[in-house]
């Protein structure tokens, strides 16, 4: 499929093999961001242990910390992406968040590792707008669903990745105690996990010099150069049309509260609750980490095809597709927390991952259809800037909340989680069904500075 440029002559899509190639970096990118924000569940009760702090404080550092620049920051970044070069900022943020999860290892304070979770978040926030930009340019319409839906794959893929690397290699870092490492000093295990899943990044950084900045193929019909709507301007858009835009940002919402609300405590649910040895914890979490990339590979693969199906033959194709799979999602989130035995517990995080994970193509791709071309970037940093802020701040803090003082025992973790799951799946499936006739109206909006022949 291709598109007309000033001269009238048609301009093509990248060679598909090659633009599939860049799907597969951003995801190896993705995983990574994954696998280093979310390594930190497995921690818990030794940082805790290290640092002398309640579980309400260990949420900000699950959460809250991470947000702070994630969130804020994003929207700088994308103003950027829709002027930039997309393929630098994603290099210097990968290698940014990447220097800095090691420095997690190195944090002696709890005030340490908060800023250097912040750092974690900071570089994170490249990642997406830039991505979700690029891939746009590099896939025409009926294939953007996939395209977006591999590359949302690294959620899960990251998600269990963290769980098995981490499930297998932990119990044996707690066993071998601290270790003196050259030149640095002492250190206990769970700073050397840190160490270990950051360093590594730095591989991925010179990766993503390989893929091509492709060219912006909205501006070519008018051959203007690519001028990023004011980020003010941005914010006016997106009001005027609160209903499509922000109803649906906050309606999914609900998949990073659920992510790092809820996923954020499984570890600590299956040790609280069942009394498990690090040796059986570990078992449990690497079963837990082949569920999320098994069942979050398929949910998103899933998500992207019916994404493309459903959108074909409706307006609001998307939407409908996030409904659905919120339905699966509610299902499993909510009743795992309340069985009996852990792999009871386990085999319910099947639907819970299926659920969750299709919402993650969907949702992007609703996002980035009905955003206009000159402020792309910026719209979906501020989609994730909800997600996120919502998310990381009202999701672990949510669950310790209610622990710690609704409760005020660590043993009721598991009620406190069901409590989050239930509330936000009535609020968030509410939301959606609310959203759907405000978003036909946005992608009927969309076609009109839709560019010939896309």
């Amino acid at each position: 499929m291709s598109i007309a440029n000033t001269s009238g002559t048609q301009v093509p899509y990248p060679n598909p093999l090659y633009a599939w190639y860049v799907v597969v970096v951003l995801l190896l990118a993705y995983i990574l961001a994954f696998v280093d924000r979310e390594i930190i569940a497995l921690l818990v009760p030794d940082i805790k242990a290290s640092l002398q702090i309640s579980d309400t404080q260990m949420s900000l550092l699950l959460g809250g910390a991470f947000a702070v620049f994630y969130t804020f920051f994003g929207v700088a970044i994308a103003w950027l992406a829709d002027r930039g070069n997309r393929r630098w900022l994603i290099f210097w943020g990968v290698a940014f968040w990447s220097v800095m999860t090691a420095a997690c290892g190195f944090a002696t304070s709890y005030a340490a590792l908060f800023l250097a979770r912040v750092g974690v978040g900071a570089g994170e926030s490249a990642l997406n707008p830039s991505a979700l930009s690029l891939l746009k340019d590099y896939f025409p319409p009926d294939k953007i669903g996939r395209a977006i839906g591999l590359y949302t794959a690294g959620v899960s893929s990251g998600s269990g990745l963290a769980f098995i690397f981490g499930g297998a290699v932990y119990p044996k870092l707690k066993e071998a105690g601290p270790v003196e490492l050259p030149l640095i000093g002492w250190h206990e295990p769970w700073q050397l996990m840190f160490i270990y899943v950051g360093l590594p990044g730095l591989l991925i950084a010179l990766l993503v010099l390989t893929i091509r900045e492709p060219i912006r193929r909205e501006f070519l019909v008018a051959g203007a150069k690519p001028i990023a709507t004011p980020v003010l301007k941005t914010f006016a858009h997106l009001a005027s049309r609160w209903r499509a835009f922000f109803v649906l940002f906050f309606a999914l919402s609900g998949l990073a509260i659920m992510a790092y609300g809820i996923g954020f405590w499984i570890p600590e649910f299956l040790r609280r609750t069942y009394g498990l040895t690090p040796e059986q914890l570990g078992f449990w979490v690497q079963w837990r980490g082949v569920i999320t990339i098994v069942f979050g590979l398929t949910g998103v693969l899933i998500g992207g095809w019916m994404s493309d199906y459903f959108q074909k033959r409706y307006e609001d194709g998307y939407v409908r597709v996030c409904l659905a799979s919120f339905l699966v999602m509610a299902t499993g989130y909510c009743l795992f927390t309340l069985m009996p035995t852990p792999l009871l517990a386990v085999l319910f995080l099947i639907p819970a991952t299926l659920g969750a994970a299709a919402p993650t193509a969907a949702g992007a791709a609703a996002v980035v259809s009905i955003a206009p071309p000159t402020m792309r970037a910026q719209v979906v940093a501020i989609y994730y800037f909800v997600l996120n802020a919502v998310g990381f701040f009202i999701g672990p803090t949510a669950v310790a909340l209610v622990t710690d003082f609704y409760f005020a025992d660590e043993a009721q973790l598991r009620y406190s989680m069901f409590i989050v799951a239930a509330a936000v799946s009535v609020i968030c499936g509410s939301l959606l069904i609310y959203n759907l006739p405000h978003f036909r109206a946005a992608a009927r909006e969309a076609r009109q500075w839709a560019t010939p022949g896309s």
